[in-house]
C-alpha cells in the first residue's frame, strides 16, 4: 500500500515506518522533515516530501496525525478518497474527521473511555513497540544516577509532573534529563539519536516517570527495555504490563518517587533485578514482532 503520513513523533514513527509498505512523509508545516528530525535511522520504505509535491499521487492510505488541520487532508481525498487511519496517543482524543474508518490506540484503557465517541469507526489498540536487539541491554557499569526523558519538560509540566521531577532532582541532586526544549534546565543533558540513547539508559541506575496525563510514555518503555530499573506513576496501562517491586517501582506522590530514587541508588543488587525483570516484561509486552503485526492487521482491514 502507499501510505501518506505527517510527522508528529520521529520515534514512534521509525518503528511504524518498519511496516513492509511505502510511506510519504512530510511535517506539519508541509515542508520535507530531515533524518535529525526524527532522532532515529532513515527507514528504506519512507521518501520525505514536501507536502505540496505529494498530492498529486493517489494514495491507499491517509494517516490522521494529531496536531494536524483536517482541511490539509483534502487535497489528498480528491484523487481517491483514501482510507483514513487516525492514531491517538494522548490521554484524550483529538478531533477525528468523520471520514476516518479506523483509530488505533495507543492506550486500551483510553480507548475503552472513548471509543463509544467513535462509533462509525474500526478501533484497534496497540501499545508501542521496540526491537530488543536495538534497545538493548549493554551490561554498563551503573552510575549511581538517575535519568528522565521529557521533551519541552516545563512547558509542558501539568501533563508530565514537572513539578514533582523537580522536588526529587532538588533532594537527590544526583537526577539528569534527556531531551529536546530543556535547555535552561541545570540538568538537562541534551538530546540523542537511536545508539547514544540506548547507552545512556544503561548507564544509569534508575529511570524516573513523573507523568500523570501521558497515555503511555514512550520513554518509560524505551528505559525498561534497556534494563534500566523504573520508578513510575502508576497511571493508565501501566499495571496491565509491570507489578509494583516485581519489574518496577509504583510512586504516585513525590515523596514515594524520592523514596524509590532512593533506594535504587542504595541497591546495586535491586538495580540488577529489577532492570532484568523489567527487560523480561518490556520484550514480552512491547516487542516490535507484535507491534508489527498488529499493524498489518490494521492495514489488511482497511483494505477490504
Amino acid at each position: 500500500m502507499l501510505v501518506m503520513d505527517w510527522l508528529v513523533h520521529g520515534g514512534h514513527q521509525y518503528e511504524f515506518f518498519k511496516l513492509n509498505h511505502d510511506f510519504y512523509c512530510t511535517n506539519l508545516a508541509g515542508r520535507r522533515p530531515i533524518d535529525k528530525d526524527f532522532g532515529r535511522p532513515r527507514n528504506k520504505g519512507v521518501l520525505y516530501v514536501l507536502e505540496k509535491a505529494a498530492r498529486n499521487r493517489k494514495f491507499d492510505i491517509l494517516m490522521v496525525r494529531a496536531g494536524l488541520n483536517s482541511a490539509r487532508y483534502e487535497f489528498f481525498r480528491k484523487k481517491n478518497k483514501p482510507y483514513g487511519i487516525a492514531v491517538i496517543q494522548t490521554h484524550t482524543p483529538f478531533s477525528v474527521p468523520s471520514w476516518v474508518g479506523s483509530i488505533v490506540w495507543n492506550s486500551y484503557k483510553v480507548m475503552k473511555k472513548y471509543k463509544r465517541n467513535f462509533p462509525r469507526q474500526r478501533h484497534y489498540h496497540i501499545a508501542h513497540g521496540f526491537d530488543p536487539n536495538e534497545f538493548r541491554f549493554l551490561n554498563l557499569e551503573r552510575n549511581k544516577r538517575i535519568i528522565s526523558a521529557n521533551s519541552v519538560f516545563k512547558k509542558r509540566g501539568h501533563l508530565l509532573g514537572f513539578s514533582d521531577w523537580k522536588y526529587v532532582s532538588d533532594n537527590l541532586g544526583v537526577c539528569d534529563l534527556a531531551g529536546h526544549g530543556n535547555d535552561k534546565l541545570k540538568e538537562s543533558i541534551g538530546s540523542f539519536p537511536l545508539d547514544p540513547l540506548v547507552k545512556k539508559y544503561n548507564e544509569y541506575s534508575g529511570y524516573l516517570n513523573t507523568t500523570t496525563a501521558s497515555a503511555m510514555p514512550r520513554s518509560r518503555a524505551e528505559a525498561l527495555m534497556c534494563g534500566t530499573p523504573v520508578v513510575t506513576t502508576k497511571n493508565y496501562d501501566i499495571d496491565m504490563y509491570l507489578s509494583h517491586k516485581v519489574n518496577c517501582l509504583y510512586a504516585d506522590s513525590k515523596e514515594d518517587m524520592l523514596k524509590y530514587s532512593k533506594m535504587l541508588l542504595d541497591s546495586e543488587g535491586l538495580v540488577e533485578d529489577l532492570g532484568a525483570a523489567g527487560r523480561a516484561a518490556a520484550i514480552k509486552h512491547f516487542n516490535i514482532i507484535d507491534y508489527l503485526q498488529k499493524w498489518e492487521r490494521v492495514f489488511e482491514d482497511a483494505g477490504r
